[in-house]
């Protein structure tokens, strides 16, 4: 997704924010070579940027796959990492994973009154993306599928979505990313190495990242730091900026 419109909603005062846009988005060129969106291909680029911008370490925030890229860097750079914050980011994607997910589904479907509505759209709108090659139709589409984004659908989180979805979007990397996961991919292997402070985020309503694997996350790193924020899914800086920022700068104070 496009990096500006994705971190637009972050405002960490007294920090500046450098956001990486990471290959095929923005003013980022596209992989030369087919697959090229691997978490290692990733990891090589945040370093790449690291050596170029001459700091010794870097201080990384993820969210998503983004909060992945952290988690496998600060794993195979660990001196290079101050320290880092990843927010509903999956290490793995396995059958306990699917069934807390189901689990958390279950849970927005008794809390919203429209979350079953909002679940089944997605489910029905994510396999049309791909057919379509109209632009306009597929930000449509995109935007039907990224309802379940958040848990609630104010006129912030409203307006936050639109903007997400209206900007240029590259589908070549999410297949490259299930494809990952699907074949086994766990980035927790190796993780005792991560051994920078850290920050694990997860939110009460996400269904797509349940809350209780980056619970696991955390418990896994040698030194790390758990928060669940309530009553929002998978944006916490969207939907509940004040504890979302609280938590980033009370960690950053050390």
């Amino acid at each position: 997704m496009d990096p500006t419109e994705y971190f637009s909603a972050i405002d960490i005062p007294g920090h500046e924010l450098l956001i990486f846009a990471p290959r095929g988005t923005g003013d980022s060129s596209w992989p030369d070579k087919a697959g090229g969106y691997r978490i290692a291909d990733y990891v090589d680029d945040v370093e790449t940027l690291r050596i170029h911008l001459g700091l010794e370490q870097l201080t990384l925030y993820g969210n998503s796959h983004g909060g992945c890229v952290a988690l496998a860097y600060a794993t195979a750079y660990p001196q290079q990492v101050a320290r880092f914050v990843i927010t509903n980011s999956p290490s793995s994607i396995d059958d306990g994973y699917a069934d807390a997910a189901d689990e958390v589904q279950q849970r927005f479907i008794a809390r919203f009154a429209d979350g079953e509505e909002r679940l089944l759209a997605a489910e029905e709108s994510y396999p049309l993306i791909a057919q379509i090659p109209d632009n306009a139709e597929k930000a449509s589409l995109l935007r039907r599928f990224m309802a379940r984004y958040t848990a609630n659908q104010g006129p912030v989180e409203s307006a936050y979505l639109d903007r997400l979805c209206a900007a240029p979007m590259n589908y070549d990397s999410v297949d490259v990313m299930y494809e990952e996961f699907e074949a086994g991919l766990d980035l927790l292997d190796g993780v005792e190495q991560a051994v920078a402070p850290a920050l694990v985020i997860g939110t009460e309503f996400d269904v797509v990242v349940p809350c209780v694997e980056m619970r696991r996350i955390a418990d896994s790193l040698p030194n790390a730091s758990f928060r669940e924020l309530a009553g929002v899914g998978h944006f916490p800086e969207v939907e509940s900026p004040q504890a979302f920022t609280s938590a980033m700068l009370e960690f950053l104070a050390g």
